[in-house]
C-alpha cells in the first residue's frame, strides 16, 4: 500500500466518526401521545406498578414514578384520588361505603348494644373485604376491592358507584337499603364489558372476608357459637365451627353464605344463580384480640358479557340472630324457595330442635307479649313445661315410692344373704327381684319418665345460650341473663381448671348445683339400698353436679337461672306428692299384687335365666375346686 492510498482510508475515517458524534448530539422529534383505549387496556405491568397499585393490589413505595409511564394514560378506576364516605342509614342499620373498592366497611346496628353500651358494630374499617377480580383480555387482574369508583348517585338509602374503564365501559354497583330492615340489595350491573374482559367469560370469581369482633363478656362461648354457616338450595343448612383452624370445599350449589358470631350474622345471598366452586376457611382468633374468629368464602358465579348489558342481584344481611325476624323473611314462599335463614339460631338437631321450635318459642312468644321482665318469663315457663311433664314425674314419683314402702323387705333380705361372695350376691338379688315382680314394682319403671324428660332439658339447653332475646336483659343481681353473673372473679389461672371454670363464680350456677345436691341427697336416702355392686352408681348423681357446675359457671346465666327454679318446682313436688300420698295404703295394695298371678315379662325370663345359667357355671366351678 502507498502513501497516498494511506492518506485517503485516514480522512475517510475522520469524516465518518465526526459524522456520527454530530448526529448524537442533534435533539430527536417528540412522539405525539395518545389516548387509544387499547394502548390503556393493554398496559404492561411493569406500567401498572408504576401507579402505585398493582394487579395484585399491592402498592409500592413510588407511585410518583407514573409520569415516566410514555404512550398511555392510566385507566379512571387506577388514578388514586381521596377516599370519599357514603352512608346508607335507617332505623335499624348504619351502613358505611367507601369509593376505594365500592364496598360496605362498617355496619351498626342501632338497637343493639356492645359491652361498653354502645351501638354494636358488626364490622369496622380494615375487617371486612369484598372483592371481585376480573380477568381482562390480557390475562391480568382488576380486583375491584382496590379500583377507585365515582359516586354517581347517593341518598339515605340508595347509593350507585361507577368503576369506569372507558368512555364506553364501566361497571356500577347499585345499593338500595330496604326501609325498617337488615337487608341490603346490590345489584351489579355493567356495560360493553366485552372491551375488556374475555368475550368467552362464562364465570366469575367472588371473594368475601370479615373478621367478627367480641360482642359479649365470654370470649369462650361466643365463639363456642360463631362460624360459617352456608345453605344448599332446596337443601339443609351445614355449617363450619373450630376452635382453632379449619377450612373446607363445597363444589355443591350454594344459596348463600353467611358469616355468624353468636347473635348476629353477616350474610351473602344470591337467591338467582347461586355460588359454586366454594371454598371456606374459618381461624380462630386470640383471646383478648377484640375478635373471636376470621371467616373467608371464595367462590365463583354465573356471568356471561357476550350482550352489552349485564346485570347481577345480590342480597347482604346484616343483622341480628333473631328466629322470628328471620323466619319472616321466608313467610309466603314454599320450602323449596325458602331461604331457612332461621338455621342462623342454633335450636339443636331433629328433636331438639322441633321441641324448641314448636313448644319453646311460641310460650316465650305469648308470655314476651304480656310480660317484660325475662326472670318472671322463665318462671311462668318452667311452670308451664312442669305441668306438661307432669304424668312422667307422677309415674317417676310413685315408683320411688314403691321402693320406698318395700325398703324393710329388702333390707330383711339383704340381712338373710349377707356377705360379698358371688352366690349370696345373686340370692340377693334373685330374692329382690322376685319381691319387685310379686308386689308389681320396678327400679326401672322410675327411670324412664325421668328420660322422657331428659329431651327437654336438652332442648333449653340448646335454646337459651342462642336467644338473643335474653341479650342484654337483667334479674336479680344478673345484669345480663345472656352472660354469667360473676360474683367472685380473680385474675389469675388455676390449673387445669380455668379452662373450664373460667376466672370467676356464677351465683345462679353456685344455687343449681347446691340445690341439685341437696335434693339427690335427700331422695337418695328414701330409696333401698342397690348393694354393694351398685355403690358407683349412688355417685353418680353428684358427679353429674359438679360436671354441670363446670358446664355452666361461663354459659348464660338465665340457663342456671331455669334450671335452679326447675329443681325448687321439683322439690314442691315431690313434697306435695309425699304429703298427698298414703305410703300405708300404696304398701297394701303391693301386698295385694303378690297375691295374683302375674306373667313374667319376657325381660324379666330372660333375666332368671341368665341367673340360672350363671349359678350353675358357679356350682361346677366350686365341684372343680373341691376335686
Amino acid at each position: 500500500m502507498d502513501k497516498n492510498t494511506i492518506i485517503g482510508a485516514l480522512l475517510i475515517g475522520a469524516v465518518l466518526i465526526g459524522f456520527t458524534l454530530f448526529q448524537q448530539s442533534s435533539p430527536q422529534p417528540q412522539a405525539t401521545p395518545t389516548t387509544d383505549t387499547t394502548q390503556v387496556v393493554a398496559l404492561s405491568q411493569s406500567a401498572l406498578r408504576a401507579t402505585g397499585t398493582g394487579a395484585d393490589g399491592c402498592t409500592i413505595d413510588h407511585p410518583e414514578d407514573s409520569v415516566s409511564v410514555v404512550g398511555s394514560v392510566l385507566p379512571a378506576y387506577q388514578q388514586e384520588r381521596p377516599e370519599q364516605t357514603v352512608v346508607l342509614k335507617n332505623k335499624k342499620l348504619t351502613l358505611k361505603l367507601s369509593n376505594h373498592g365500592a364496598a360496605p366497611f362498617e355496619a351498626m346496628l342501632a338497637d343493639y348494644m356492645d359491652q361498653t353500651k354502645k351501638p354494636v358494630h358488626l364490622f369496622r374499617k380494615g375487617d371486612a373485604r369484598f372483592n371481585l377480580p376480573l380477568r381482562t383480555l390480557e390475562n391480568t387482574i382488576i380486583n375491584t376491592a382496590d379500583a377507585y369508583f365515582e359516586v354517581t348517585s347517593h341518598s339515605d338509602t340508595t347509593a350507585v358507584l361507577r368503576m369506569t374503564i372507558d368512555s364506553l365501559s364501566y361497571l356500577d354497583f347499585i345499593y338500595h337499603l330496604d326501609a325498617d330492615d337488615y337487608r341490603l340489595s346490590l345489584t351489579i350491573e355493567g356495560n360493553k364489558l366485552s372491551r375488556i374482559l374475555p368475550i368467552n367469560t362464562t364465570l366469575q370469581d367472588i371473594e368475601w372476608t370479615q373478621r367478627i369482633p367480641q360482642q359479649e363478656q365470654s370470649w369462650k362461648f361466643e365463639g363456642q357459637y360463631s362460624g360459617i354457616y352456608y345453605h344448599f338450595p332446596k337443601g339443609d343448612v351445614e355449617r363450619l365451627e373450630t376452635g382453632s383452624e379449619a377450612d373446607e370445599d363445597i363444589k355443591e350449589t350454594l344459596q348463600w353464605v353467611a358469616f355468624k358470631d353468636k347473635y348476629f350474622s353477616s350474610v351473602l345471598i344470591n337467591r338467582a344463580t347461586g355460588f359454586k366452586d366454594n371454598k371456606i376457611e374459618l381461624k380462630a382468633e386470640k383471646e383478648g384480640s377484640g375478635y373471636v374468629r376470621q371467616c373467608a368464602f371464595r367462590g365463583t358465579f354465573p356471568m356471561s358479557i357476550k350482550e352489552d348489558k349485564l346485570s347481577i342481584p345480590f342480597t347482604f344481611f346484616f343483622g341480628p340472630n333473631d328466629y322470628d325476624l328471620l323466619k319472616d323473611y321466608d313467610e309466603g314462599l314454599s320450602d323449596d324457595d325458602a331461604l331457612h335463614l332461621d338455621h342462623l339460631v342454633y335450636l339443636g338437631m331433629s328433636v331438639f330442635r322441633w321441641i324448641n321450635k314448636y313448644l319453646i318459642i311460641p310460650i316465650v312468644t305469648f308470655l314476651s307479649g304480656f310480660i317484660s321482665n325475662w326472670g318472671i318469663i322463665i318462671l311462668l315457663m318452667t311452670l308451664i313445661i312442669k305441668m306438661l311433664l307432669w304424668p312422667f314425674t307422677y309415674k317417676s314419683y310413685l315408683s320411688q315410692a314403691k321402693m320406698r314402702v318395700l325398703k324393710p323387705q329388702i333390707e330383711e333380705i339383704n340381712a338373710k344373704y349377707p356377705g360379698k361372695e358371688q352366690e349370696a350376691m345373686m340370692k340377693r338379688q334373685t330374692e329382690t327381684m322376685n319381691l319387685y315382680r310379686s308386689a308389681g314394682a320396678s327400679p326401672m319403671s322410675g327411670c324412664l319418665p325421668m328420660l322422657l324428660q331428659m329431651p327437654f332439658l336438652i332442648a333449653l339447653y340448646m335454646y337459651f345460650p342462642t336467644s338473643i332475646l335474653l341479650r342484654g336483659q337483667g334479674f336479680l343481681w344478673a345484669d345480663d341473663l345472656s352472660t354469667y353473673d360473676a360474683i367472685i372473679s380473680w385474675d389469675f389461672n388455676i390449673p387445669l381448671i380455668s379452662p373450664f371454670l373460667g376466672n370467676h363464680l356464677s351465683l345462679f350456677c353456685v344455687l343449681m348445683t347446691v340445690t341439685n345436691v341437696l335434693y339427690t341427697r335427700y331422695t337418695m336416702g328414701q330409696t333401698p339400698s342397690a348393694g354393694e355392686g351398685m355403690a358407683g352408681m349412688k355417685m353418680m348423681p353428684y358427679i353429674m353436679s359438679i360436671m354441670f357446675f363446670f358446664m355452666f359457671n361461663q354459659n348464660a346465666s338465665g340457663l342456671s337461672y331455669y334450671y335452679f327454679v326447675s329443681t325448687l318446682i321439683t322439690i314442691l313436688q315431690y313434697f306435695a306428692f309425699r304429703w298427698t300420698l298414703n305410703e300405708g295404703k300404696l304398701l297394701a295394695e303391693l301386698e295385694e299384687n303378690k297375691k295374683k298371678p302375674r306373667k313374667k315379662s319376657k325381660w324379666m325370663q330372660r333375666l332368671e335365666e341368665a341367673q340360672r345359667l350363671q349359678q350353675e357355671q358357679q356350682r361346677k366351678a366350686q365341684k372343680k375346686g373341691k376335686r
